[in-house]
């Protein structure tokens, strides 16, 4: 299993909602979204996957999202 990026766990730690979604790209960490409801959260990621997802196809790229406990890197 590849561990999280410092940069990831670090950008995480300046977010003050309870979800966020980070996209790894090109060894930097990007905060796409962040909201303070679940429902809101899956909400923006749907729209986000509809609008974003395809344009990365052939890019090395990660997705990792924070809920309130814990970080995880995303499978989607």
């Amino acid at each position: 299993m590849v561990s999280i990026p410092k940069d990831v766990q670090k950008l995480v730690t300046f977010c003050k909602e309870d979800y966020q979604l980070i996209l790894w790209l090109d060894g930097k960490a990007y905060a796409e979204f962040s909201t303070d409801s679940k429902a809101e959260f899956s909400k923006a990621l749907a729209e986000w996957k509809r609008v974003n997802l395809p344009t990365l196809a052939r890019s090395d790229y990660r997705i990792y999202v924070r809920g309130k406990k814990k970080l995880i890197e995303a499978d989607f």
